[in-house]
């Protein structure tokens, strides 16, 4: 069953039950660990910076964990991760996403998107 074929009300009670807040949390964990892993280390700033945060979507209703870079100490980190015209890109946090959810998917199961959302404070 794709995720579409839920009601928008269905979704964001199951997005507030403990045990499936606890698995999507456990999933992002992984992520922000092996984003850290795979980034840059200059001054470690933005290893630590790589952050997760519990969301809250009040339109929806839907509970999400982000996995980003501080705003405060990580600002830069859209721009390790893309590059710019001076600078190559080195992708640390979508390659992350993309391995921790290739580990998890199992052939029946159904896919996940993981991407990079961006700064959060």
């Amino acid at each position: 069953m794709r995720i579409g074929q839920f009601r928008p009300e269905v979704l964001a009670a199951i997005s507030q039950a403990p045990s499936v807040k606890k698995q999507v949390r456990q999933v992002a964990n992984e992520i922000r660990k092996e984003a850290r892993r795979r980034a840059t280390k200059q001054t470690g700033a933005l290893r630590r910076g790589i952050q997760t945060e519990n969301v809250y979507d009040s339109k929806t209703g839907l509970v999400e964990y982000h996995v980003g870079w501080s705003k405060k100490t990580a600002w830069y980190g859209l721009l390790v991760e893309l590059g710019t015209e001076d600078t190559p890109a080195r992708p640390h946090l979508r390659p992350a996403g993309d391995k921790v959810n290739q580990a998890r998917s199992a052939p029946a199961a159904p896919t996940h998107e993981f991407g990079s959302r961006g700064e959060f404070a």
